[in-house]
């Protein structure tokens, strides 16, 4: 849980009723307050943005911000020089906050302090009055943070006024809660750009305040309960670089005091690396933490508006996993068919591993051997070599095949009129060693099947025969997949530009292996098939195991960083729990992908685990699926233009 319980509540009388009156007396209460002293231009002109008379509450007493070394020119708002349709606050010697609060009936208690970017000369408050827009309609209050701006150099950290002025607000908002129906134990701080880089650097710095106390909201703590960092700056230093900025004090990180934290920046953003070093960081100290990488977009202004409906949909699920709003059901695991299936011997063309991956699926769905003559190349056991199938998975109940000598495809097809040409090539996980083919296969496959998508299930060979390496046997398999589906693609209804592959641990990492070595042939040609491109279209590595060597490492396998190439490697979308010990390999991958402009989304979700497949019982990883097909769906478009 991030936050803590709330106070109890008289039994006689609704909770939301009491909430309510609380939210309206409050809100009337700061409004007139507010209206009542002259607002500052900035604060004026926020207001009259919003349409609506929010609560303006001055963080200082007049003329009594400390620490001020000289005088500041008059508050103003203008033009961005960058951006010309972008107004930013500036020279702000009068900092506070603006409550926009939900709708009464909407209220969940949940309010986010955040402060707009502007690389601390000016700031940016669009991009939180758009937060806003969406937060509120979902229940939770937004506080704009005007801070002081520009940076005061003159024997002072960039950031040193700003964090006092959000010290000050955490208090006063605490102190206050009641006036605007805020939990005074869900109060979280985010921010845009220099905002996230304020955020964290509150995260990290919040035991003794920056000031001398001036009321009591300053015996108050100003530890956020979460942290929302959106397109962050300044988190490494030098920014391009993987050296921690040491304003932050990353030392300071720790799994008892630090706030849970959510990241969302866009994959070509010159602070993604920062934002992904500060998340390995957290992952190492054992925070709550989840990171969002987007591939497209600018910094700052590209998150907010073109990723805004995801970003807000993300946070407000993490949020709703931590307990902050209200109660949630957990969801209900997978129910697998495998071990319910009615005992029947295999017809005599299929395998045993075949023949209870077409019993799962329920129809007659094509088997496809991938080899003229049944056994691929470089095999080294003997052809009578009989497939096991177990009941095995982490679940407990899936299907597990083994012993595999004549790889096959099966091939689950949409309905007709469903069907969007698109094909995905599903590789169970395993460890190269068996291949969980229930939960990361044919559940794989129906999923895809009902959005429109061919879902084809590659038993590829296992376990490893300890030859030029594990995955040996396994990218033969994968290579002559994609040539036979590309080479057959009218048969089965699918556009052979539109291929591509997804796996799991193993399989993830055979995905990743054929995306950037797709140009070297794992065997010698059999037959015209092999005359086909085995290039795949897209690639979706799902917590990809082996990326980095040794694991716990930052060291990117050789030959997977050497092949990613830009206009080479295809689109790359990954996905891993943090609390799986793959996470590091694959922010690091992430990282060797965004060095060498390879597209690349990344999401590294709070908690899940390794092996779910799309199993809830790897929430929040298994919600990889709708970020998924939002992607997919991106790549289409993007082809059109």
């Amino acid at each position: 849980m991030i936050g803590k319980s709330r106070p109890p509540i008289s039994a006689t009388v609704p909770r939301d009723r009491v909430r309510a009156v609380a939210f309206f007396i409050g809100s009337l209460l700061g409004t007139l307050a507010a209206g009542a002293a002259e607002l500052s231009p900035g604060d004026a002109h926020v207001r009259e943005q919003l349409g609506r008379d929010c609560p303006v509450v001055y963080l200082w007493p007049e003329g009594q911000a400390p620490d001020e070394p000289r005088a500041i020119p008059a508050e103003m708002f203008e033009a961005s020089k960058n951006v010309p349709d972008l107004l930013m606050i500036r020279n702000v010697t009068r900092p506070s906050i603006t409550v926009i609060a939900p709708p009464a009936e909407k209220n969940t208690g949940v309010a986010l302090l955040l402060g707009p970017g502007g690389g601390y000369g000016g700031l940016a408050y669009r991009d939180v009055l758009d937060t806003a827009r969406v937060m509120n309609a979902r229940g939770i209050a937004v506080v704009l943070l005007k801070y002081r701006v520009p940076k005061r150099h003159q024997g002072f950290a960039m950031n040193h006024h700003a964090l006092q002025d959000a010290q000050r607000a955490v208090g006063i908002l605490r102190t206050r809660a009641a006036e605007w129906g805020i939990d005074p134990a869900k109060i979280g701080i985010g921010g845009f750009s220099a905002g996230g880089h304020l955020a964290a650097s509150l995260a990290n710095n919040f035991e003794k305040r920056l000031y001398p106390a001036v009321d009591a909201s300053d015996a108050i703590s100003c530890r956020p309960d979460f942290t929302v960092l959106l397109c962050p700056a300044y988190l490494t230093d030098p920014i391009e670089s993987r050296t921690p900025d040491p304003g932050l004090h990353y030392e300071k990180i720790s799994a008892t005091k630090s706030p849970a934290t959510f990241i969302a920046i866009t994959a070509p953003d010159k602070f993604s690396i920062g934002s992904v070093e500060y998340s390995l960081a957290l992952g190492r100290a054992k925070v709550n933490a989840e990171l969002h990488v987007y591939p497209s977009g600018g910094h700052a202004t590209g998150i907010p508006r073109q990723w805004l409906n995801e970003w807000t949909r993300e946070c407000q699920r993490w949020l709703g996993d931590a307990g902050l709003l209200g109660d949630r059901a957990k969801p209900a695991p997978l129910v697998y068919r495998s071990s319910t299936l009615p005992v029947a011997p295999a017809p005599a063309d299929l395998t045993e591993g075949d023949w209870k991956l077409r019993q799962i699926l329920g129809r007659d769905c094509p088997v496809i051997p991938l080899w003229p003559d049944g056994m691929g190349p470089d095999e080294t056991l003997p052809p009578t070599t009989a497939e096991v199938t177990s009941v095995k998975s982490r679940g407990g109940t899936a299907l597990n095949i083994t012993q595999v000598v004549r790889p096959t495809l099966t091939v689950a097809t949409p309905p007709a009129g469903k069907n969007t040409g698109r094909a995905v090539i599903i590789l169970p996980g395993g460890g190269y060693s068996g291949l969980a083919a229930e939960h990361e296969g044919t559940r794989v496959a129906e999923w895809l099947n009902a959005h429109g998508i061919t879902g084809i299930v590659l038993k590829y060979r296992v376990p490893f025969r300890n030859l030029a390496g594990k995955e040996h046997h396994a990218m033969q398999d994968l290579q002559r997949a994609v040539r036979l589906v590309r080479s057959r693609a009218a048969e089965f209804g699918i556009d052979p530009k539109r291929i591509g592959v997804c796996g799991f641990s193993a399989g993830g990492h055979a995905c990743a292996l054929l995306a950037t070595t797709f140009q070297h042939d794992a065997y010698p040609p059999r037959d015209a098939i092999d005359r086909a491109s085995c290039r795949p279209d897209f690639a979706l590595p799902i917590y990809p195991a082996y990326l980095t060597n040794p694991i716990d490492s930052d060291q990117v396998v050789a030959k997977l960083k050497a092949g990613l190439k830009r206009d080479a490697t295809p689109p790359l979308f990954l996905a891993v729990a943090r609390n799986d010990r793959f996470a590091r390999g694959v922010m690091n991958f992430f990282l060797a992908a965004r060095e060498a402009q390879v597209p690349v989304e990344c999401h590294v979700f709070a908690a899940g685990g390794h092996g779910g497949g799309l199993d809830p019982i790897s929430h929040p990883t298994s919600e990889w699926t709708h970020a998924a097909l939002r992607w997919l769906g991106e790549l289409d478009t993007a082809a059109q233009n």
